[in-house]
């Protein structure tokens, strides 16, 4: 002990000193270290929480788009249908009245004649 006297260090105040340092790692240790180690475990949690539902909603979100891409085809297909079908009718339609049309001229055609005769006949008799 009086080696240490002689390099200048007082033994009871290294004493002090080391029972000072415990005290402060005892109370850092119980204030400091595990609330934030409390923290941190709980942050960790919440980011894999968090990573967890990311994951799930860019799930739902590519589900949803490839529902709607699957609508928007039907939409597709079904206007398709339906142009098909108009075009269709109108075809249809455009015929009708074309033959009702050439139907129509012949009856008028006829009729003319008829009438042409009639006044053929009539300036005969005069």
């Amino acid at each position: 002990m009086e080696f240490l006297g002689n390099l200048g260090i007082d033994i009871k105040l290294l004493i002090a000193q080391i029972i000072n340092f415990g005290l402060l790692l005892m109370v850092l240790k119980k204030f400091l270290y595990k609330p934030m180690l409390k923290r941190i475990e709980q942050d960790e949690k919440e980011l894999g929480e968090a990573d967890v539902e990311r994951k799930r909603a860019e799930k739902d979100r590519a589900e949803f788009m490839k529902q709607r891409q699957k609508e928007i085809e039907e939409v597709r297909k079904r206007t398709r249908q339906i142009i098909a079908e108009a075009e269709e009718m109108a075809d249809k339609i455009k015929e009708r009245a074309m033959q009702e049309a050439e139907k129509e001229k012949k009856e008028t055609i006829k009729q003319i004649h008829l009438r042409l005769k009639e006044i053929e006949d009539e300036q005969k008799e005069k």
